[in-house]
Protein backbone atom coordinates (compact mmCIF):
# COMPACT_ATOMS: atom_id res chain seq x y z
CA UNK A 1 0.00 0.00 0.00
CA UNK A 2 1.20 3.51 -0.83
CA UNK A 3 0.09 6.99 0.24
CA UNK A 4 -0.52 8.10 -3.34
CA UNK A 5 -2.71 5.76 -5.43
CA UNK A 6 -3.02 6.56 -9.15
CA UNK A 7 -4.97 5.35 -12.17
CA UNK A 8 -3.43 6.04 -15.55
CA UNK A 9 -5.58 7.83 -18.12
CA UNK A 10 -5.19 8.44 -21.84
CA UNK A 11 -2.88 10.78 -23.71
CA UNK A 12 -4.09 14.38 -23.53
CA UNK A 13 -3.36 15.40 -27.12
CA UNK A 14 -1.15 14.34 -30.02
CA UNK A 15 2.39 15.63 -30.16
CA UNK A 16 2.52 18.91 -32.09
CA UNK A 17 3.16 18.14 -35.74
CA UNK A 18 5.83 20.82 -36.09
CA UNK A 19 7.72 19.87 -32.90
CA UNK A 20 11.09 18.19 -33.45
CA UNK A 21 11.49 14.62 -32.23
CA UNK A 22 11.21 12.89 -29.91
CA UNK A 23 8.35 15.23 -28.99
CA UNK A 24 7.13 17.12 -25.92
CA UNK A 25 9.25 17.31 -22.79
CA UNK A 26 9.30 18.86 -19.33
CA UNK A 27 5.61 19.59 -18.83
CA UNK A 28 4.48 22.26 -16.36
CA UNK A 29 0.77 22.60 -15.51
CA UNK A 30 -0.11 26.08 -14.25
CA UNK A 31 -3.35 27.26 -12.66
CA UNK A 32 -4.17 30.57 -14.34
CA UNK A 33 -7.07 31.71 -12.15
CA UNK A 34 -4.89 34.44 -10.62
CA UNK A 35 -4.11 35.96 -14.03
CA UNK A 36 -7.38 37.72 -14.84
CA UNK A 37 -6.58 38.45 -18.48
CA UNK A 38 -5.86 34.80 -19.32
CA UNK A 39 -8.97 33.27 -20.94
CA UNK A 40 -8.40 29.67 -19.75
CA UNK A 41 -8.29 27.84 -16.42
CA UNK A 42 -4.97 26.10 -17.02
CA UNK A 43 -1.85 26.47 -19.12
CA UNK A 44 0.53 23.67 -19.99
CA UNK A 45 4.02 24.84 -20.90
CA UNK A 46 6.46 22.28 -22.32
CA UNK A 47 9.52 22.20 -24.53
CA UNK A 48 11.42 20.17 -27.05
CA UNK A 49 13.59 17.33 -25.77
CA UNK A 50 17.34 17.96 -26.23
CA UNK A 51 16.75 19.50 -29.63
CA UNK A 52 20.02 20.01 -31.56
CA UNK A 53 18.50 23.21 -32.98
CA UNK A 54 16.92 26.14 -31.17
CA UNK A 55 14.18 24.15 -29.40
CA UNK A 56 11.42 26.28 -27.94
CA UNK A 57 8.61 26.43 -25.40
CA UNK A 58 5.10 25.41 -26.46
CA UNK A 59 1.76 26.37 -24.90
CA UNK A 60 -1.50 24.41 -24.75
CA UNK A 61 -4.54 25.69 -22.84
CA UNK A 62 -7.50 24.13 -21.05
CA UNK A 63 -10.86 24.99 -19.54
CA UNK A 64 -12.31 22.45 -17.11
CA UNK A 65 -10.78 19.15 -16.07
CA UNK A 66 -7.17 19.06 -17.32
CA UNK A 67 -7.26 15.27 -17.79
CA UNK A 68 -10.11 15.39 -20.33
CA UNK A 69 -8.46 15.43 -23.78
CA UNK A 70 -11.35 17.35 -25.36
CA UNK A 71 -10.71 20.28 -23.00
CA UNK A 72 -7.29 21.05 -24.50
CA UNK A 73 -6.47 23.46 -27.32
CA UNK A 74 -3.15 24.31 -28.87
CA UNK A 75 -2.15 27.95 -28.66
CA UNK A 76 -2.73 28.19 -32.43
CA UNK A 77 -6.28 26.81 -32.21
CA UNK A 78 -7.10 29.02 -29.23
CA UNK A 79 -5.85 32.03 -31.14
CA UNK A 80 -7.81 31.12 -34.27
CA UNK A 81 -10.96 30.92 -32.14
CA UNK A 82 -10.38 34.48 -30.94
CA UNK A 83 -9.51 33.73 -27.32
CA UNK A 84 -6.43 35.97 -27.41
CA UNK A 85 -7.88 38.80 -29.51
CA UNK A 86 -7.59 41.07 -26.48
CA UNK A 87 -3.78 40.88 -26.78
CA UNK A 88 -2.63 43.29 -29.49
CA UNK A 89 0.85 41.90 -30.06
CA UNK A 90 1.34 38.20 -29.56
CA UNK A 91 3.20 35.17 -30.94
CA UNK A 92 1.73 33.95 -34.22
CA UNK A 93 2.17 30.29 -33.30
CA UNK A 94 4.10 27.84 -31.13
CA UNK A 95 6.74 27.88 -29.83
CA UNK A 96 5.62 30.95 -27.94
CA UNK A 97 9.06 31.55 -26.43
CA UNK A 98 12.54 31.30 -27.93
CA UNK A 99 15.46 33.02 -26.22
CA UNK A 100 17.71 34.27 -29.00
CA UNK A 101 19.49 36.84 -26.82
CA UNK A 102 21.72 34.91 -24.44
CA UNK A 103 23.54 31.63 -24.90
CA UNK A 104 23.35 29.16 -27.77
CA UNK A 105 21.32 26.12 -28.73
CA UNK A 106 17.92 25.15 -27.44
CA UNK A 107 15.48 26.95 -25.14
CA UNK A 108 14.06 24.14 -22.98
CA UNK A 109 12.73 22.86 -19.60
CA UNK A 110 10.16 25.53 -18.66
CA UNK A 111 8.68 25.77 -15.21
CA UNK A 112 6.16 28.49 -14.41
CA UNK A 113 3.65 29.85 -11.96
CA UNK A 114 1.72 33.08 -11.40
CA UNK A 115 3.59 35.41 -9.02
CA UNK A 116 2.08 38.79 -8.09
CA UNK A 117 -0.07 39.01 -11.22
CA UNK A 118 2.55 37.83 -13.73
CA UNK A 119 3.74 34.47 -15.00
CA UNK A 120 7.32 33.78 -13.95
CA UNK A 121 8.87 31.14 -16.20
CA UNK A 122 12.31 29.64 -15.75
CA UNK A 123 14.05 27.68 -18.51
CA UNK A 124 17.60 26.82 -19.50
CA UNK A 125 19.96 27.38 -22.43
CA UNK A 126 23.42 26.29 -23.56
CA UNK A 127 26.53 28.35 -24.12
CA UNK A 128 26.43 30.53 -21.02
CA UNK A 129 29.74 30.64 -19.16
CA UNK A 130 30.68 27.48 -21.09
CA UNK A 131 27.75 25.55 -19.63
CA UNK A 132 23.92 25.54 -19.32
CA UNK A 133 22.16 27.94 -16.98
CA UNK A 134 18.61 28.58 -15.79
CA UNK A 135 17.16 31.95 -16.78
CA UNK A 136 13.91 33.78 -16.07
CA UNK A 137 11.32 35.47 -18.26
CA UNK A 138 8.04 37.02 -17.14
CA UNK A 139 4.69 37.69 -18.79
CA UNK A 140 1.65 39.80 -17.93
CA UNK A 141 -0.59 37.79 -20.28
CA UNK A 142 0.83 34.26 -20.23
CA UNK A 143 1.91 34.29 -23.90
CA UNK A 144 4.39 37.18 -24.38
CA UNK A 145 7.49 36.60 -22.29
CA UNK A 146 10.21 39.15 -21.61
CA UNK A 147 13.62 38.18 -20.30
CA UNK A 148 14.21 39.32 -16.72
CA UNK A 149 16.83 41.91 -17.70
CA UNK A 150 16.10 42.37 -21.39
CA UNK A 151 19.33 42.17 -23.37
CA UNK A 152 21.37 41.90 -20.17
CA UNK A 153 22.26 38.73 -18.25
CA UNK A 154 19.03 37.03 -17.14
CA UNK A 155 20.53 33.97 -15.42
CA UNK A 156 18.96 33.33 -12.00
CA UNK A 157 20.74 30.11 -10.90
CA UNK A 158 24.51 30.16 -10.91
CA UNK A 159 27.54 29.00 -8.95
CA UNK A 160 31.33 28.99 -9.14
CA UNK A 161 32.58 25.89 -10.95
CA UNK A 162 36.08 26.52 -9.57
CA UNK A 163 34.98 25.91 -5.98
CA UNK A 164 31.69 23.97 -6.14
CA UNK A 165 30.76 20.49 -7.34
CA UNK A 166 29.59 20.17 -10.93
CA UNK A 167 30.32 21.80 -14.29
CA UNK A 168 27.97 24.77 -13.83
CA UNK A 169 24.80 23.32 -15.36
CA UNK A 170 21.75 24.60 -13.41
CA UNK A 171 18.95 23.54 -15.77
CA UNK A 172 15.82 21.49 -15.13
CA UNK A 173 14.68 23.85 -12.38
CA UNK A 174 11.31 23.09 -10.76
CA UNK A 175 9.99 25.38 -8.03
CA UNK A 176 6.87 26.44 -6.12
CA UNK A 177 5.64 28.26 -3.06
CA UNK A 178 7.73 26.85 -0.24
CA UNK A 179 5.85 24.18 1.76
CA UNK A 180 8.72 23.46 4.18
CA UNK A 181 8.88 25.10 7.64
CA UNK A 182 12.63 24.48 7.76
CA UNK A 183 13.26 26.78 4.77
CA UNK A 184 12.98 30.49 5.53
CA UNK A 185 12.27 31.75 2.00
CA UNK A 186 8.84 32.08 0.35
CA UNK A 187 9.73 29.88 -2.66
CA UNK A 188 11.75 26.68 -2.94
CA UNK A 189 12.90 24.51 -5.82
CA UNK A 190 15.26 21.84 -7.14
CA UNK A 191 17.60 21.94 -10.13
CA UNK A 192 20.42 20.08 -11.79
CA UNK A 193 23.83 21.05 -10.41
CA UNK A 194 26.32 19.97 -13.04
CA UNK A 195 25.73 17.93 -16.19
CA UNK A 196 26.83 14.51 -17.53
CA UNK A 197 26.11 11.16 -15.89
CA UNK A 198 27.99 12.08 -12.68
CA UNK A 199 25.75 15.01 -11.92
CA UNK A 200 24.48 16.58 -8.72
CA UNK A 201 21.23 18.33 -7.91
CA UNK A 202 20.60 21.35 -5.70
CA UNK A 203 17.86 22.85 -3.55
CA UNK A 204 17.27 26.62 -3.74
CA UNK A 205 15.25 29.23 -1.86
CA UNK A 206 13.97 32.70 -2.80
CA UNK A 207 11.77 35.43 -1.36
CA UNK A 208 10.70 36.87 -4.73
CA UNK A 209 11.10 34.03 -7.29
CA UNK A 210 13.87 36.11 -8.90
CA UNK A 211 16.93 36.04 -6.64
CA UNK A 212 17.71 32.45 -5.63
CA UNK A 213 20.04 31.19 -2.89
CA UNK A 214 21.46 27.69 -3.08
CA UNK A 215 20.69 25.87 0.16
CA UNK A 216 22.48 22.55 -0.41
CA UNK A 217 24.01 20.34 -3.09
CA UNK A 218 22.47 16.87 -3.34
CA UNK A 219 24.31 13.77 -4.55
CA UNK A 220 22.32 11.02 -6.33
CA UNK A 221 23.27 7.66 -4.75
CA UNK A 222 22.24 4.35 -6.27
CA UNK A 223 19.86 2.42 -4.03
CA UNK A 224 19.46 5.16 -1.42
CA UNK A 225 15.85 5.13 -0.18
CA UNK A 226 14.69 3.25 -3.32
CA UNK A 227 13.97 -0.45 -3.89
CA UNK A 228 16.45 -1.00 -6.73
CA UNK A 229 20.20 -0.82 -6.20
CA UNK A 230 20.69 0.46 -9.76
CA UNK A 231 18.23 3.37 -9.46
CA UNK A 232 18.65 6.89 -8.08
CA UNK A 233 16.28 9.51 -6.76
CA UNK A 234 16.27 12.33 -9.33
CA UNK A 235 15.88 15.38 -7.10
CA UNK A 236 15.22 17.79 -9.97
CA UNK A 237 12.35 15.50 -11.05
CA UNK A 238 10.37 16.27 -7.89
CA UNK A 239 6.93 17.71 -8.64
CA UNK A 240 6.93 20.66 -6.22
CA UNK A 241 3.15 20.98 -6.36
CA UNK A 242 2.72 17.39 -5.13
CA UNK A 243 4.43 18.04 -1.78
CA UNK A 244 1.96 17.42 1.06
CA UNK A 245 2.37 17.45 4.86
CA UNK A 246 1.87 14.18 6.73
CA UNK A 247 0.95 15.92 9.98
CA UNK A 248 3.99 14.61 11.83
CA UNK A 249 6.57 17.11 10.59
CA UNK A 250 7.28 15.05 7.46
CA UNK A 251 6.21 15.55 3.85
CA UNK A 252 5.41 13.27 0.91
CA UNK A 253 6.13 14.21 -2.71
CA UNK A 254 6.05 12.69 -6.20
CA UNK A 255 9.45 12.32 -7.86
CA UNK A 256 11.22 10.52 -10.66
CA UNK A 257 13.46 7.56 -9.84
CA UNK A 258 15.56 6.15 -12.63
CA UNK A 259 18.76 4.78 -14.04
CA UNK A 260 21.74 7.13 -14.27
CA UNK A 261 21.81 8.81 -17.70
CA UNK A 262 22.18 12.29 -19.16
CA UNK A 263 21.39 14.22 -22.32
CA UNK A 264 19.05 12.49 -24.76
CA UNK A 265 20.16 8.97 -23.77
CA UNK A 266 17.28 6.54 -23.18
CA UNK A 267 16.81 5.49 -19.55
CA UNK A 268 14.24 3.82 -17.32
CA UNK A 269 12.39 6.28 -15.09
CA UNK A 270 9.32 5.64 -12.95
CA UNK A 271 7.38 7.77 -10.48
CA UNK A 272 7.77 7.25 -6.74
CA UNK A 273 6.51 8.85 -3.56
CA UNK A 274 9.39 10.12 -1.45
CA UNK A 275 9.39 11.26 2.16
CA UNK A 276 11.14 14.41 3.34
CA UNK A 277 11.79 16.25 6.58
CA UNK A 278 10.79 19.88 7.04
CA UNK A 279 14.04 21.10 5.49
CA UNK A 280 13.09 19.75 2.06
CA UNK A 281 16.22 17.62 1.63
CA UNK A 282 16.53 15.16 4.52
CA UNK A 283 15.07 11.77 3.53
CA UNK A 284 12.95 10.23 6.29
CA UNK A 285 11.54 6.98 4.87
CA UNK A 286 11.96 4.42 2.12
CA UNK A 287 10.48 5.64 -1.17
CA UNK A 288 7.71 3.63 -2.87
CA UNK A 289 6.80 3.19 -6.52
CA UNK A 290 3.41 4.69 -7.41
CA UNK A 291 3.44 4.70 -11.23
CA UNK A 292 5.53 2.06 -13.05
CA UNK A 293 6.45 1.88 -16.70
CA UNK A 294 3.63 0.59 -18.88
CA UNK A 295 3.09 -2.75 -20.58
CA UNK A 296 4.45 -3.49 -24.04
CA UNK A 297 2.80 -1.30 -26.64
CA UNK A 298 1.90 1.51 -24.24
CA UNK A 299 3.18 5.09 -24.47
CA UNK A 300 5.24 4.88 -21.29
CA UNK A 301 7.10 1.58 -21.60
CA UNK A 302 10.47 3.18 -20.82
CA UNK A 303 10.02 6.41 -18.94
CA UNK A 304 7.59 8.43 -16.86
CA UNK A 305 9.10 11.87 -16.30
CA UNK A 306 8.33 15.54 -15.68
CA UNK A 307 5.44 14.99 -13.24
CA UNK A 308 3.29 18.08 -12.75
CA UNK A 309 0.04 18.13 -10.81
CA UNK A 310 -2.86 20.07 -9.38
CA UNK A 311 -5.49 19.08 -6.81
CA UNK A 312 -9.14 19.52 -7.81
CA UNK A 313 -11.87 18.56 -5.30
CA UNK A 314 -9.45 16.39 -3.38
CA UNK A 315 -8.25 14.47 -6.46
CA UNK A 316 -4.68 14.84 -7.68
CA UNK A 317 -4.64 15.43 -11.44
CA UNK A 318 -1.19 14.41 -12.65
CA UNK A 319 0.35 15.07 -16.04
CA UNK A 320 3.63 13.45 -17.09
CA UNK A 321 5.69 12.61 -20.17
CA UNK A 322 5.77 8.98 -21.24
CA UNK A 323 8.63 7.70 -23.39
CA UNK A 324 8.77 4.65 -25.63
CA UNK A 325 10.41 3.44 -28.85
CA UNK A 326 13.94 3.57 -27.47
CA UNK A 327 13.49 7.12 -26.25
CA UNK A 328 12.38 8.33 -29.68
CA UNK A 329 8.70 8.88 -28.91
CA UNK A 330 7.35 11.18 -26.18
CA UNK A 331 3.67 11.50 -25.26
CA UNK A 332 1.89 13.74 -22.74
CA UNK A 333 -0.15 11.45 -20.47
CA UNK A 334 -2.35 11.80 -17.41
CA UNK A 335 -3.34 10.00 -14.21
CA UNK A 336 -5.71 10.67 -11.32
CA UNK A 337 -4.89 9.86 -7.74
CA UNK A 338 -5.86 10.14 -4.11
CA UNK A 339 -3.68 10.63 -1.06
CA UNK A 340 -4.04 8.50 2.08
CA UNK A 341 -1.31 9.03 4.65
CA UNK A 342 -2.44 6.33 7.07
CA UNK A 343 0.04 3.68 5.89
CA UNK A 344 3.63 4.93 6.01
CA UNK A 345 6.77 2.94 5.18
CA UNK A 346 9.44 2.24 7.75
CA UNK A 347 11.74 5.12 8.68
CA UNK A 348 15.20 5.23 7.14
CA UNK A 349 18.18 4.57 9.40
CA UNK A 350 19.62 7.81 10.75
CA UNK A 351 22.87 7.19 8.86
CA UNK A 352 21.07 7.24 5.50
CA UNK A 353 18.86 10.29 5.97
CA UNK A 354 21.46 12.90 5.00
CA UNK A 355 24.06 10.72 3.30
CA UNK A 356 23.27 12.34 -0.06
CA UNK A 357 23.93 15.92 1.07
CA UNK A 358 27.20 16.98 -0.48
CA UNK A 359 29.96 18.18 1.79
CA UNK A 360 32.32 20.67 0.17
Amino acid sequence: MTCYSFDKKSSLFPSPEDMPGPGPYYTCLVSMFDLESFPFDYALYFSTDHDPGEGGIWLYVCNGNPLVPANWLSYEDAGAAGHFDHVANKPAFNPIHLDNVQGTGHTETPHARVVDGAVHMTYHKNGIERTQRTMLATSDDGINFKRLHGDEDSVVLTYDIETDAGDGHTGYFRWSINPFPGIAQKYAGYSLHGGSDNYYSAIWGSDDAISWERLDILTPIEGLAVDDEDMILIWHEIDPDSIRPLGNGEFVAIAGVGSRASGGVARITELYEIFLAGDGRTLTRQSRKILPVGAAGSRDTEELSSPTSIVIDGITHLIYVGASEGGSGNTILGATGVLDTSALPDPLPEADRRRHIHKS
